[in-house]
């Protein structure tokens, strides 16, 4: 009678090998049924807290805006944990900035920011731009706006208009910012009445 063969042991090698493939396999498994796709990337923050975040980015970019004499734009996002972040500012020129296209995995934009640059008599920069409003609609993104005389705008997109977070100095002002004897600057404008406004309604300063 010849003796049962036995199998030969494992080697260790080649179960720890088993293990890791095993683990690495959880791992990824796990980590692709927590990333959220494009459809589940939805803001949960407040409108309140949007603008306070975006109000300190601005407040912070106010005197590199005013010593360069150009503006700073940047998004606010959220993060899948919920909380808030913002992009590296973009450098613009005197009268423009364009943001960069943001698709980043995991965050999703809630809002957009940027200043105003230094004062000018030339430019009527304590207000927010037709094209401020018509990219923050195009884009579907609040808006938020400081201004050398130290304003802070915020651009409702769906209700396609600009309203006056807080006057002249709530935030850093320019050194060189002057009044304007005689301009009414409201509380609010729609597309309308800001069209108005550059057509010849404010005061020449």
């Amino acid at each position: 009678m010849t003796a049962k063969a036995h199998p030969a042991p494992l080697n260790a090698t080649r179960i720890i090998f088993a293990l890791c493939a095993i683990a690495w396999v959880a791992i990824v498994w796990r980590g692709v049924s927590n990333v959220k796709g494009p459809e589940a990337l939805v803001a949960t923050v407040s409108q309140a807290e949007v603008q306070r975040f975006a109000r300190q980015q601005l407040e912070s970019l106010q005197p590199r805006s005013f010593a360069e004499d150009l503006e700073l734009c940047g998004i606010v996002f959220e993060t899948s944990e919920g909380e808030l972040g913002a992009s590296r500012p973009s450098s613009g020129n005197a009268a423009s900035c364009d943001l960069s296209y943001f698709d980043e995995p995991g965050m999703v934009p809630v809002a957009s920011f940027h200043t105003h640059g230094r004062h000018s008599r030339q430019y009527d920069g304590e207000v927010p731009s037709l094209v401020d409003i018509q990219s923050d609609i195009a884009s579907g993104l609040d808006g938020y706006v400081s201004t050398p005389g130290g304003r802070l705008w915020h651009i409702d997109h769906e209700r396609r208009e600009a309203h006056m977070v807080c006057g002249a100095g709530c935030l850093t002002q320019d050194p060189r910012y002057e009044p304007c004897v005689g301009d009414r600057i409201e509380e609010a404008y729609t597309l309308a009445t800001l069209r108005n406004r550059f057509s010849g309604g404010a005061a020449i300063c």
